[in-house]
């Protein structure tokens, strides 16, 4: 009887110790999802037509789609507010936004990814040196050497192409609003975009964002 409870001991012991370790293991594994990769690797989003997705200011700062926020200077990261949250009490999922300057800027908490731009100031510019207070055709002049020109239908409700470029490097589509440039980003399978909305000719609010 006694060797059978030793037995049942040695079980116990043992069952304990292999719990406790796995315990260990899960709540280890909570504080790494818990904590943002401050250092998230954006180096995969480094080609020419994503680069073009960007807004720049004069002090150096440029803030790209899917690029890392975290690695501009200059920036309270922890100024912002809550925009979406999927967290999970072992995961957290959670997109933020805050005011930049004069662009509202929504960013991944936990990798830093620019996810939509948008402003209304003419403290910051495309990459190409676009800004709110220029005229429309100034964009439309620099942008369309580089796309396939389409035309927005309002009887049809849908664009229709008018300029084929067989060098081209994104899309163009022309409306009254404004003027939308647009390309697949091959690595999230997703649609760039670049939207100048204007009145009178005059543009008035730069928006960088994706789209499924």
């Amino acid at each position: 009887m006694k060797k059978k409870i030793n037995f049942l001991f040695v079980i116990f012991l043992f069952s304990y110790s292999f719990a406790v370790e796995n315990f260990v293991k899960v709540e280890e594994n909570k504080m790494l999802d818990l904590i943002p990769n401050v250092n998230s690797d954006d180096s995969a989003y480094d080609d020419s037509s994503t680069l073009e997705f960007c807004l720049k200011d004069d002090s150096g700062r440029n803030l790209c789609l899917y690029h890392n926020i975290r690695k501009q200077n200059g920036i309270d990261f922890d100024n912002y507010e809550v925009y979406k949250d999927w967290s999970t009490q072992i995961k957290i999922n959670r997109w933020v936004r805050q005011n930049i300057d004069g662009v509202s800027v929504i960013w991944n908490y936990m990798n830093g990814a620019i996810l939509i731009m948008e402003t209304t100031s003419s403290n910051w510019s495309t990459g190409r040196g676009i800004k709110v207070g220029d005229p429309i055709s100034k964009a439309y002049e620099i942008y369309y050497p580089d796309a396939n020109i389409y035309k927005w239908d309002y009887e049809k409700k849908k664009s229709v192409k008018i300029l084929d470029n067989p060098n081209r490097l994104y899309f163009l589509t022309q409306a009254n609003e404004g003027i939308l440039i647009y390309i697949a980003n091959l690595i999230d399978e997703e649609i760039m975009n670049m939207r100048f909305t204007n009145e009178n000719g005059i543009i008035t609010k730069i928006e960088i964002f994706f789209s499924n």
